[in-house]
């Protein structure tokens, strides 16, 4: 009997040592499972500081970009409009002076009208595009919207420029406008309306002239006249008595609009002038 009950109470109870190792592989899950909640709490924080981070770049660059192309912006129309402004002090003080130039005081008047109607609806449309075009990736997209901009800018520019030369030409019978001189003359090139062939003649001495064969005959500086013989598809006619800056008209065959020469210079053996064409004629004649 003594026995027995010692050996009972040396060997431990095994439901005690099942419970403690439950304890122990609990207490090791619950502290993987706080590490990564912890974890993941970690990583929420500093995702949202990098969007946060992000966000304030993309503002400040936005910021950055409508600031300074609005600022370009501001120096193209500040520049056009003194120009705009210019011109119709221009055009009102040629109105003031010459009353039978109406007709064309007033052409002009729509012209400058219209160019500035289209250089404030650009304006409007950069504005818009600025507003909306704050992404970086953007920016290329936004400097070639700028470029093209400034490109129309640049040509209401040259159509101001041409408007203020046509101001200063008078017009023949045809509507053409009449060039004075060389300067005026690479003006009426540059509208690409017609083709000019400028010309030197000395008396009696033939010269061919955009297809068409010229000589002097007589001059007379004192009065500034002239007679010119012409010569056009085998036919012979002589102008006489014309004078500096006077348009003379002719067609030759397979032309439904008319040549026009113009002498802007005479002296006692010489002419200068220039003859002007319809577009592409006088290459297809030539072939």
């Amino acid at each position: 009997m003594a026995i027995e009950e010692v050996v009972r109470q040396d060997s431990p109870p095994s439901g005690s040592s099942q419970t403690g190792v439950f304890i122990a592989i609990f207490v090791v899950l619950a502290g993987l499972a706080i590490g990564e909640i912890f974890t993941l709490s970690r990583m929420s924080t500093v995702r949202e500081s990098l969007e946060a981070q992000q966000a304030t770049m993309q503002k400040n660059l936005s910021s950055q970009i409508d600031q300074q192309f609005s600022t370009r912006m501001a120096t193209l129309e500040s520049s056009n409009a003194q120009q705009l402004e210019a011109l119709h002090k221009e055009i009102d003080g040629a109105s003031k002076r010459s009353g039978t130039a109406g007709r064309e005081l007033r052409k002009a008047r729509t012209m400058v009208e219209k160019l500035q109607a289209e250089q404030r609806e650009q304006a409007d449309r950069l504005r818009d595009e600025l507003a909306q075009k704050a992404d970086q990736q953007q920016v290329g997209a936004l400097s070639q919207d700028v470029s093209a901009t400034r490109t129309d800018l640049d040509e209401t520019k040259k159509n101001l420029e041409s408007t203020r030369s046509d101001l200063g030409m008078a017009r023949s019978e045809f509507g053409t406008l009449i060039a004075r001189n060389h300067d005026e003359i690479e003006t009426l090139r540059k509208l690409g309306e017609r083709d000019y062939f400028e010309f030197s003649l000395t008396r009696n001495t033939p010269a061919h002239v955009a297809n068409v064969g010229l000589t002097l005959k007589k001059t007379n500086v004192k009065r500034h006249r002239f007679n010119l013989m012409l010569v056009a598809d085998d036919m012979q006619i002589e102008k006489k008595d014309r004078t500096v800056n006077e348009p003379v008209f002719f067609y030759t065959a397979g032309s439904k609009r008319p040549y026009e020469l113009v002498v802007n210079k005479v002296q006692s053996t010489q002419v200068t002038g220039y003859v002007s064409a319809p577009k592409g004629i006088v290459q297809v004649a030539a072939r």
